[in-house]
Order: structure tokens, then C-alpha cells, then sequence
């Protein structure tokens, strides 16, 4: 994941379709800034409430004021986090 995170480029939405890394199965896998985000799916409906891990190496990662849904982070280890979206 880590190899994943460190090569995907900025506005980088070319790994949209499912994607196989280790043993997760990943939705989604894009780079926001310095967060690359691992998406592993909706915890509701399509396209709401979206969970998964984010690798923010540079800083903790912060709910950003100014989005529509509420991010929360929870830290497991090193630059990685669990990430879920609330709307």
C-alpha cells in the first residue's frame, strides 16, 4: 500500500476501478493533497458515507471545515490512518 501511496500522483484518478493490493480489495485509491486515500467502500448507501485507510506521512490528517462531510480519523501506525466519512 505504502509503494501505492508513494506513486500516485496528484489529480491521480486513474485506479478508480477495483483494486487488489495485498489482501484488501479496494474501491477507490486517490491522492488528496499529501493523503493518498484507500477507500474500501460505503458504509450506507452508494456513494455516501465512505470509509477506508488514508497514508498522511507529512501531518495527521484533519477534518477540513469547509467540506460537506465530517472526516473522522482514527491513527493505527506510522503515516496510516482509518478514515471514515460522515454526511
Amino acid at each position: 500500500m505504502e509503494e501505492v501511496a508513494r506513486t500516485a500522483g496528484p489529480g491521480d484518478r486513474t485506479k478508480e476501478e477495483p483494486q487488489e493490493i495485498g489482501m484488501f480489495l479496494f474501491e477507490d485509491v486517490f491522492r488528496d493533497g499529501d493523503r493518498v486515500y484507500f477507500k474500501l467502500g460505503d458504509s450506507s448507501m452508494p456513494g455516501i458515507d465512505p470509509y477506508g485507510y488514508v497514508w498522511s506521512p507529512k501531518s495527521p490528517p484533519t477534518d477540513d471545515p469547509e467540506d460537506a462531510a465530517a472526516s473522522l480519523f482514527e491513527h493505527v501506525q506510522g503515516p496510516w490512518y482509518r478514515w471514515s466519512d460522515s454526511y
